[in-house]
């Protein structure tokens, strides 16, 4: 491959279970055949934790510690351009991983939008980069643009999971009476961040019995621009129609579509 004129990139599968003894010489001798080549086929090398089973700590032993591979290689010679991690989710811990990686000197990421890819899934791309952007090593992205990816799944019947973080359906909803009425209060105390703003998706109440007037004063002012006062008479009404719904054995929560008529109806 040299001898062609290319770079050849090299996968350390399963690094984070394989030996030092193997992984580290066999870096050095790579490096070593590359030397008599021009910078510009310098061998490029990805870290693969295979079975999920690396961790973002430094003070771990070899081969676990994610940040520690990533030290020992860029001691062993290896620029930070020429690592890639590539990581998998099988034990939660892909996107801690991959911030560890790049905050150990890893220049590259391996992923998917929206977390997509085989068992439990790979590096959600979308996750690390806010992370990034938040630790202000990278430019803001569009996120809103994966709203229509998230849409375009669920059309291949491979939609993301209701409560999957940030884009899926439930991500940004609270059915607590003490959150809608934080969210009434001041909406940064139930919400990460900037939500709307940053991914153009809505901070949302589900009525349920434990929402109380709150969540009714939610979606009736998100929805309508009202800000009905909690004394109201017909908010206080429509609350105890809920309620009693909920009283005689109703099980699901209750969405806007279905109190928007009542709604329109106070006075």
């Amino acid at each position: 491959m040299l001898d062609a004129g290319l770079r050849p990139r090299l996968h350390l599968e399963d690094a984070t279970r394989a030996s030092r003894e193997f992984i580290l010489p066999f870096v050095e001798e790579v490096q070593n055949l590359a030397s008599a080549f021009p910078e510009a086929q310098a061998p490029k090398f990805r870290i693969c934790d295979t079975m999920g089973v690396g961790l973002p700590l430094e003070n771990v032993a070899w081969p676990r510690s994610v940040p520690g591979t990533v030290r020992e290689m860029r001691s062993a010679g290896v620029a930070g351009e020429r690592l890639e991690f590539h990581p998998h989710n099988d034990t939660h811990l892909m996107v801690a991983n991959c911030l560890a990686a790049v905050m150990a000197g890893c220049a590259a990421i391996n992923g998917t939008l929206l977390g997509k890819g085989e068992r439990s899934g790979n590096a959600p791309l979308e996750g690390v980069l806010l992370h990034l952007v938040g630790m202000r090593l990278t430019e803001t992205p569009n996120f809103r643009a994966l709203n229509e990816l998230a849409d375009l799944y669920a059309e291949m019947g491979q939609g993301v999971p209701a409560k999957y973080p940030l884009y899926g359906r439930d991500a940004h909803r609270t059915r607590a009476g003490i959150h809608a009425d934080g969210l009434n209060k001041f909406w940064p105390m139930y919400a990460p961040f900037d939500v709307p703003a940053l991914l153009g998706r809505p901070l949302e109440v589900s009525l349920t019995k434990d929402s109380g007037v709150a969540g009714l004063i939610f979606l009736i002012k998100q929805h309508t621009g009202r800000e009905l006062p909690k004394d109201h008479a017909g908010l206080q009404a429509l609350h105890a129609e809920l309620v009693a719904e909920f009283d005689a054995g109703r099980q699901t929560a209750v969405e806007w579509e279905e109190v928007a008529e009542r709604v329109r109806r106070l006075q």
